[in-house]
């Protein structure tokens, strides 16, 4: 709000200096006259105003808190982005340091109740053929109930135990030949593993289990019996041959099977879905688990965002005007802090009476003026920028305030009071008269030693002067009042 003063209010800025220099003023017969002359007349709405900002920012915090920095004073300059104020935020780091423990807490449950739905999905361990099938379509499970049996039959394991000097040079990935003590052929084989404990064996002996691979030919089958041998070494005795998969399938959940999309005899790869099974409450879990994950993140993500208020920044380069919180004081939010304009937004503001408001328009060109405390008249240009639409009424007159742009703004400062003039028309070359020669749309002319009234069409007036449209010439002598 501008700051108060006294007003002197003038619709025209009435000026006689001069008058008899250009009227060509003279007396006769005891009548003071003058002549029309040639020249501008224009109209000028002027006022008294005021220096001040346009659109100054006030900084307002949106938090509450002591204010632990505050670097700056009154009339100082800042940057854009300046750190101006920083409050205590530590109250809200600690519930931040709350919320990410929470969010872990949430992240871990919602993980555990995905993962025992992911086991709702019943797969194989192993590639092989289902040679046993234990549950059916519609059926409720408990964990722990075993599905299927799956068997690899295209490839055997021997596990044969070696003279412990013999498995002492036998090394992981030598070759091996099989041999059948019912059949005259062998087969190839590889040695996987050799075991670390020796075992006894009847007759005082002591041997090493060495475990060998092969691949079945097709007429093999698991227990038939068998012997290895690794160059001169051969095993002690002889084994059965196991199938190197046989794996049974466990339920990890309860449920209903509602899809088993196996039967014996169906071959299956590790990882294959062999059965679904339905249980809504670990369905549900899980739903609720991720909501709470989500939740857990929001708030997380809300109060984060909230740590850069405790940080108040300078919104625009400019000038501090005020400050009315420093360092150790309470921010309260919605409670300024501080008033920030920028140089270049110093404008005239002056409020224009409503019976004047209509002659005024954005573009016109104005002056601006005041007296220093040593006489010297400072005079600035100004053109309109602004008119407000509302008027504020006081004591039965509507004002609007009319804000100017200045050319130049050296030596002013906000709260200066100002006189403002607006030009609002000017014509060039005009028939004129001084404006109080002129009553009403007659004047007084000196003819013949009298004084005759004589009608006249005017048109603008202001700056003392009326035009003379119609009526006189510039040869007429019109007497002065």
């Amino acid at each position: 709000m501008r700051t108060a003063y006294i007003k002197i209010r003038r619709a025209l800025a009435v000026s006689l200096a001069g008058f008899f220099a250009l009227g060509g003023c003279v007396s006769q017969q005891g009548y003071e006259t003058v002549r029309p002359s040639r020249g501008a007349v224009e109209y000028r709405v002027e006022d008294t105003g005021c220096a001040a900002y346009r659109d100054n920012y006030t900084i307002v915090p949106t938090v509450s808190g002591r204010v632990i920095s505050c670097a700056f004073q009154e009339g100082d300059t800042v940057e854009e982005g300046q750190v101006l104020y920083v409050i205590d935020s530590s109250a809200l780091e600690d519930q931040i340091a709350q919320a990410r423990l929470s969010l872990q807490s949430a992240e871990a449950a919602a993980a555990q109740s995905a993962a025992a739905c992911e086991d709702l999905t019943v797969r194989s361990y192993a590639a092989g053929t289902v040679t046993e099938l234990n549950v059916h379509e519609g059926d409720f499970v408990s964990a722990g109930t075993p599905v299927a049996q799956v068997v690899d039959s295209s490839a055997f394991t021997l596990t044969v135990p070696f003279a412990t000097a013999d498995a002492a040079a036998l090394l992981p990935g030598s070759s091996a030949v099989i041999s059948f003590p019912a059949q005259p052929e062998t087969l190839s084989g590889t040695l996987v593993r050799v075991y670390d404990t020796p075992t006894a064996f009847p007759g005082g002996r002591e041997g090493v289990y060495v475990e060998f691979s092969l691949s079945n030919p097709g007429a093999l089958s698991s227990g038939a019996l068998a012997t290895a041998s690794v160059g001169a070494a051969a095993c002690m005795q002889p084994a059965p041959l196991s199938n190197a998969t046989q794996q049974a399938i466990y339920a990890a959940q309860s449920g209903q099977v509602i899809s088993l999309p196996i039967q014996t005899g169906s071959a299956v790869v590790q990882g294959q879905a062999v059965m679904t099974l339905k249980n809504d409450s670990l369905t549900n879990a899980a739903e609720n688990a991720a909501l709470a994950q989500k939740a857990a993140a929001v708030s997380l993500e809300q109060l984060e965002a909230k740590l850069p208020d405790y940080t108040i920044l300078s919104p625009a380069a400019g000038s501090i005007l005020t400050r009315s919180v420093k360092q150790g004081d309470l921010a309260a939010p919605g409670s300024p802090m501080a008033v920030l304009a920028q140089p270049d937004t110093l404008c005239i503001q002056t409020d224009i009476d409503e019976l004047y408001i209509h002659r005024l328009w954005p573009g016109q060109q104005a002056e601006i003026s005041f007296t220093t405390d040593q006489g010297e008249q400072r005079t600035y240009t100004a053109s309109v920028s602004r008119i407000d639409e509302a008027g504020i009424t006081a004591g039965g007159v509507t004002e609007y305030t009319v804000e100017l742009e200045l050319d130049s703004r050296d030596g002013l400062r906000a709260g200066m009071n100002v006189a403002v003039s607006i030009l609002t028309e000017r014509r060039e070359d005009c028939l004129r008269l001084p404006e109080q020669a002129v009553q009403g749309n007659a004047v007084q002319v000196l003819r013949s030693g009298g004084a005759v009234e004589t009608a006249v069409k005017t048109g603008l007036s202001g700056g003392g002067y009326v035009e003379i449209l119609e009526g006189l010439n510039e040869s007429d002598e019109v007497i002065l009042p």
